[in-house]
């Protein structure tokens, strides 16, 4: 396995491969539509080419085998006067899951906190997604903030 920071220049032969696995994780994380999530997996390579691009992100992938085995977005961002490096997606490719690699990545995604000197890696995880959580929890991460939503019944247009 070897882990390798993301360039522009690498970019182009692995897009197909993230952009896949970018939609595989918001059809299997959210309840949205396929057609939805490839839209905003578009939205998201789009993003991200721009980011690496201009240095805004930093992108880390795990290659095995000559193929890409998963990829973890990180960029820098500052909470409360507080700067923190944000895992902004991680996802592995389904062939390669229960392998370790997820472990790796924030393995990684640590060591690139410490080169910025930066003490706190903070995420956002779907309530569904029980094995990134339990990843998450074994890895040290702690809940600092929940995200709620609310439904509200009825035709809001209608009226």
């Amino acid at each position: 396995m070897i882990i390798k920071e993301l360039t522009s220049t690498d970019l182009p032969r692995y897009r197909m491969h993230i952009l896949d696995f970018l939609i595989d994780t918001y059809c299997s994380n959210f309840s949205i539509s396929r057609e939805l999530a490839e839209k905003i997996s578009q939205e998201k390579i789009e993003a991200l080419e721009k980011y690496i691009h201009d240095g805004s992100a930093t992108v880390l992938t795990a290659i095995y085998d000559d193929e890409l085995a998963g990829f973890i977005w990180l960029y820098k961002h500052v909470y409360f006067g507080e700067p923190r490096l944000h895992i902004n997606q991680i996802a592995v490719n389904p062939k390669h899951r229960g392998k370790g690699i997820g472990t790796l990545l924030i393995r990684e995604a640590e060591n690139c906190a410490r080169s910025f000197r930066i003490n706190t890696i903070d995420l956002n995880v779907s309530e569904c997604n029980p094995i990134a959580i339990n990843l998450y929890l074994k890895l040290g991460f702690a809940t600092e903030r929940r995200y709620m939503t609310k439904q509200i019944a009825g035709d809001i247009d209608g009226e």
